[in-house]
């Protein structure tokens, strides 16, 4: 487990991307048959953060919306909401025609990201993408800096901006400010006022009975993401939450409705996908606020965020890891006869093929950054999987991202620990597991690369 797989190797496929206003197939599109490559669905949309045309200026922050706001999909704006988002995916795609490797990265088609993100590391250590007015980085010790900074607080611009901004297509979940995340943070501490395991090992334990249920009841060929993965993650959150029975299987049924939320806040999402988000984002509220122990809006604004930004990135986490323990002669026996390796596995992936591979940041304030003046409203963007292979960085250096990171302030720790024990389930459930299939990966996402198709089987 030593390199990081092509995401575009052999067995994962994608079709063309196709130019801007097309609609992609639905995520579990299948692959063409005698395609090599890694399949998706065309790649355009409806949403972003960075990679907006500069006369369109930022998105705005619904971060604030209380968790009971209005279903925003049936607004008179939709059409120039729709259109406006359509022309900021028309920028990305231009950009890429200008061969800017942001733009190629956030178009998001069948090339492997890495050559554009390397391309970011020549640059030095602050790459301008001049087509979409974002500053981009490679750079682990700048990643950090940002990271570490007041002055880059959240994705979006302050509320002062929000006004002007004709974007809106963005998961009001994840528009999560440090002073935000310090408050709620707290209340989704393990064995704090909303979860209730008391440490990692019980929601290890629990994940592990739950993993093995679900397996037990699968055929012999079965969707790793879609028939494992995704439903898993929905059962071992909602129980964590306390969620009364028919509450937590609604949990479990919209959950899985929010995996845009991510790659949307860098890339537009097509306007059929949006709807239904948020949709599915208005209802996972109100299961929250029907059935938390105690549903103020502080928890269940917490409990959203924990949900929505645990969920889709654990999948893809257990996803990557079992794509390179497969790839790699023995591995996954290995894994399979000591359950317990499963925790080295998950650290080498979050460095290897992380789930999170892009980062935004606004900053609030003039600041400076690798010694180039920003002003404040300047968007950087942290190129995640290209920071854990910094050449320059300590060899011994944690993998960067999640867990101490702002969008998973509340949800990084918990990531992990259901990675490794649906991990460890997984081995020693299924230690024939294989691939039985081409993988199709989501249209769409540059922030994650989610499978939307993952076909295994039990048996060699």
């Amino acid at each position: 487990m030593t390199a990081e797989p092509l995401t575009d190797a052999p067995g994962r496929a994608t079709a063309p991307a196709g130019a801007p206003g097309h609609e992609p197939l639905p995520d579990r599109a299948t692959a063409r048959t005698g395609t090599p490559d890694r399949t998706t669905a065309p790649d355009h949309g409806t949403t972003p953060d960075h990679g907006t045309a500069p006369s369109q200026g930022p998105a705005p922050d619904h971060g604030a919306a209380p968790a009971d706001a209005p279903d925003r999909t049936a607004a008179p704006t939709d059409p120039r909401r729709a259109r406006g988002n359509q022309l900021t995916r028309a920028a990305q795609w231009f950009a890429g025609t200008l061969n800017d490797p942001y733009g190629l990265i956030l178009r998001s088609g069948t090339e492997d990201p890495r050559p554009h993100e390397e391309r970011v590391r020549a640059e030095g250590p602050l790459f301008h993408s001049a087509p979409l007015d974002t500053w981009v980085t490679a750079d682990r010790a700048v990643a950090e800096a940002v990271v570490a900074d007041p002055a880059f607080d959240g994705p979006r611009p302050g509320p002062e901006a929000a006004a002007g901004d004709g974007l809106p297509y963005r998961s009001a979940v994840l528009a999560v400010d440090r002073e935000t995340a310090a408050r709620l943070a707290p209340l989704t501490a393990l064995g704090g006022p909303m979860l209730w395991a008391p440490e990692e090992e019980c929601v290890e334990k629990r994940t592990v009975t739950l993993a093995r249920a679900l397996l037990a009841g699968l055929g012999d060929r079965f969707d790793l993401a879609e028939d494992f993965a995704r439903p898993l993650v929905g059962r071992v959150i909602g129980e964590q939450l306390g969620l009364p029975e028919a509450a937590h299987e609604r949990f479990v049924r919209v959950l899985p409705d929010c995996r845009h939320a991510l790659d949307g806040l860098l890339c537009p999402q097509p306007h059929a996908v949006v709807r239904a988000a948020e949709r599915a984002e208005a209802a996972l509220s109100a299961v929250l606020a029907e059935g938390l122990h105690e549903a103020g809006a502080d928890s269940v604004r917490a409990a959203r965020i924990l949900a929505v930004g645990a969920a889709e990135t654990t999948v893809v986490l257990v996803a990557n890891a079992v794509r390179r323990l497969l790839a790699e002669p023995g591995a996954w026996q290995r894994l399979a006869a000591d359950p317990a390796l499963a925790a080295g596995a998950v650290q080498d992936t979050l460095r290897l093929a992380p789930p999170v591979r892009l980062e935004t940041r606004t900053a609030r304030a003039d600041t400076v950054l690798a010694g180039t003046e920003l002003p404040a409203g300047s968007r950087v963007t942290l190129l995640v999987a290209a920071v854990n292979r910094d050449p320059a960085a300590p060899a011994d250096a944690a993998p960067f991202g999640l867990p101490g990171d702002l969008h998973f302030a509340l949800s990084g720790r918990l990531v992990t620990v259901i990675a490794r024990a649906a991990l460890g389930a997984l081995a020693g459930s299924l230690p024939a597991l294989r691939t039985a299939g081409e993988e199709v990966t989501r249209p769409r996402s540059p922030v994650l690369a989610a499978p939307a198709r993952l076909p295994v089987a039990r048996t060699a």
